[in-house]
C-alpha cells in the first residue's frame, strides 16, 4: 500500500513546477535607465502581482518567456537548458533516442564526409566484401543516411534547449547566482525587451557540422539570437562560455570539434538596441550584428546599436562584428592577451604603453586554454561605426607591440556605400561635423597611452588593401569621418583622454556581485 506521505510527496512534486505569479520584493539592481538607441525600452512595464514571476527551472522559464503578455521575470539560481523535467536531464544520446533515429552516430556522420573513406567502403560493397568487420553494403547505407538524420536529432536538442521568447519582457537575475546555463533565447520579430543581471552561456551543440579542417565548425546555438526585433536594453549581464575559454573537443582524424556559436547575434533589421555594462568573456566569436550580403537590404537603415561600459575580457573576435547599421562604441574596456606577432607596424599609439596592468595579467593567468586573439571591432559591409573613449588593455608576449588587431575589415567593395569609422577625438578640428559630437571627443587609450583610432583604422585599411587579391577591398570601400552622426548622451561623461574608463568598467560591468566571469 502506498503511504499517505508518499502520496503527499507525489502531489507536491506534480505541483512544484506549476508557474505562479510572484508577489515578493524586487531584486536590488543599480539605478540605471535605458539610454542611447534603446532608450524607449520599457520591457514588461510596471511589475504587479499579476504579471511578475520568479522561476528556477527550465520548464517554467519556457512557459513564462513564451507568454505574449507584458511581464517581469526573475531568474533565481542556475537553470540548465538540458533540464527536461524534474527527473530527467538531456544529453546527446537522449536527443538521439528522442528523435526516433536511434542509428544516428556523430562519428559516422563525420566519417561519411571523407571521400577516401567512403570510396573504400563502396569498393568493398561492390566486391561483396566486409569492411571493418561489417557488411560493406549495409555500412554504406548507414553512413549515407547520417547527414539527413543529423538535422533531425539537432532539432530535438533545439526543442529542449532553445526558447522562442516573446517581447514586452523584463528578464532579471535575482542575484549573482542567476545563470542561464546552456540556454538559447531566440527573439524573432519581437520588441520591447529588457534583460539585466543575468549570466548566460549558449548550449553546447551535440551535432555541429564541419566547415574547414581541422577546427572550423558551424554550431547552431547562440546565447541570445535576435531576428527583426527592436527596442532592446541589455544591461549588467555576463555573456560567456564559462569561467575560462572552452577548448574544442579532440576528435578523429585530427578534427577538433567546436560546439559553440555566438553569444549575442542580431540580424534582419534588428534595431534600436543598447548593450551596456555587460561582461563578454572567454569566447571566440562573440557578437555578430548584421547579416550577410543577401540580408543587406533588410538591415540597411536599421541596425542602430549603442555599446557602452562593457568589458570584453578574452573575447577573441567580434567585439562586435558590425554590418550595414550604425554603431556607437563608447566607454568600453577591451582586455586580451597577444601571443601573435603584429600584422603590421602601427604608429597610432602616441607614447610607450604599459603592459603590467593587473587585470590583464590576471585574466591571462586564469586561462587554461588560450586561443589566439583575432581582433576587436569588425567593420564590415557598409557599417557606420562611432568609437570614443575606449580602453584597450593588452598583455602577453606582444602586448605592448601589437595594436594591429583593434579593427578587422571584410566585404568592403562598394565605394558608393562604404563602411565608415568616426573617431570624434581624432577628426580634424576643421571638419564641418566636428562640433556636433563635442561630448564624444574623448581619446581612446592603448595600455594607458592615447591612441589615434582613425590613424589605426587607416593603417589597418592600408594593410588589407595591400594583401587583397580578389577585389574584396576597393578604393573608397572604407572611409573616415563623422558626417551625419549626432551626439548621444551617455550615463557617464569621461575625461578628456578617457583614462578613467578602465576603472569605471571594472566597477560597473557585469552582474551585481560578479564583475568577472
Amino acid at each position: 500500500m502506498v503511504s499517505s506521505l508518499s502520496l503527499a510527496l507525489a502531489a507536491f512534486s506534480s505541483l512544484s513546477y506549476a508557474l505562479q505569479p510572484y508577489n515578493g520584493p524586487a531584486s536590488e539592481l543599480p539605478d540605471r535607465k535605458p539610454f542611447g538607441f534603446g532608450a524607449a525600452a520599457t520591457g514588461g512595464g510596471t511589475p504587479t502581482p499579476n504579471n511578475t514571476y520568479l522561476v528556477d527551472n527550465m520548464p517554467d522559464l519556457r512557459t513564462v518567456l513564451k507568454m505574449e503578455t507584458p511581464r517581469t521575470v526573475y531568474i533565481k539560481g542556475e537553470i540548465n537548458g538540458n533540464e527536461i523535467n524534474e527527473t530527467t536531464t538531456g544529453d546527446c544520446q537522449f536527443y538521439i533516442d528522442d528523435s526516433n533515429n536511434p542509428k544516428f552516430n556523430f562519428t559516422l556522420y563525420i566519417m561519411g564526409m571523407n571521400d577516401t573513406y567512403t570510396d573504400q567502403i563502396k569498393a568493398a560493397a561492390d566486391a561483396g566484401q566486409q569492411f571493418d568487420g561489417q557488411n560493406a553494403t549495409e555500412l554504406l547505407d548507414l553512413i549515407t543516411r547520417q547527414n539527413g538524420w543529423r538535422s533531425q536529432v539537432q532539432n530535438v536538442q533545439k526543442s529542449y534547449e532553445s526558447i522562442d521568447a516573446a517581447g514586452n519582457l523584463t528578464l532579471i537575475g535575482w542575484d549573482s547566482s542567476a545563470y542561464l546555463h546552456g540556454v538559447n533565447l531566440n527573439f524573432n520579430t519581437r520588441s520591447n525587451i529588457i534583460m539585466r543581471n543575468i549570466r548566460i552561456s549558449s548550449p553546447r551543440d551535440c551535432f555541429p557540422s564541419p566547415e574547414t579542417y581541422p577546427s572550423s565548425w558551424n554550431a547552431r546555438y547562440d546565447a541570445v539570437s535576435m531576428v527583426s526585433s527592436h527596442t532592446v536594453w541589455f544591461d549588467g549581464n555576463v555573456f560567456e562560455d564559462g569561467p575560462t575559454a572552452v577548448a574544442p573537443d579532440d576528435f578523429l582524424w585530427g578534427w577538433k570539434v567546436d560546439r559553440y556559436d555566438g553569444l549575442f547575434d542580431a540580424e534582419d533589421g534588428t534595431d534600436d538596441v543598447t548593450f551596456s555594462h555587460n561582461v563578454v568573456a572567454n569566447h571566440h566569436k562573440s557578437l555578430l550584428w548584421g547579416g550577410g550580403e543577401k540580408e543587406g537590404p533588410r538591415d540597411l537603415g536599421k541596425m542602430h546599436f549603442t555599446v557602452f561600459g562593457n568589458h570584453f575580457s578574452n573575447s577573441m573576435s567580434r567585439n562586435p562584428l558590425m554590418r550595414f547599421g550604425t554603431f556607437y562604441i563608447v566607454g568600453n574596456l577591451f582586455e586580451n592577451y597577444a601571443e601573435q606577432e603584429p600584422l603590421f607596424d602601427d604608429d597610432s599609439v602616441s607614447a610607450s604603453s604599459n603592459t603590467t596592468t593587473a587585470g590583464a595579467a590576471a585574466a591571462a593567468a586564469n586561462e587554461t586554454y588560450k586561443p589566439n586573439f583575432q581582433y576587436n571591432m569588425g567593420i564590415y559591409n557598409a557599417s557606420t561605426v562611432l568609437a570614443a573613449a575606449n580602453a584597450f588593455v593588452q598583455s602577453g608576449t606582444y602586448g605592448a607591440q601589437d595594436s594591429s588587431r583593434i579593427f578587422s575589415f571584410s566585404d568592403l567593395s562598394t565605394p558608393n556605400l562604404p563602411a565608415t569609422l568616426c573617431s570624434p577625438a581624432d577628426i580634424s578640428s576643421g571638419n564641418s561635423s566636428s562640433s556636433e559630437l563635442d561630448g564624444l571627443k574623448i581619446k581612446s587609450t592603448f595600455n594607458g597611452a592615447p591612441i589615434d583610432l582613425q590613424r589605426n583604422a587607416e593603417n589597418t585599411w592600408a594593410y588589407v588593401r595591400g594583401k587583397d587579391d580578389d577585389g574584396e577591398f576597393v578604393e573608397g570601400g572604407f572611409v573616415t569621418g563623422c558626417e551625419g552622426l549626432e551626439a548621444q548622451e551617455m550615463p557617464v561623461a569621461f575625461g578628456a583622454d578617457g583614462a578613467e574608463v578602465e576603472a569605471y568598467v571594472r566597477k560597473n560591468a557585469g552582474q551585481v556581485g560578479r564583475a568577472t566571469p
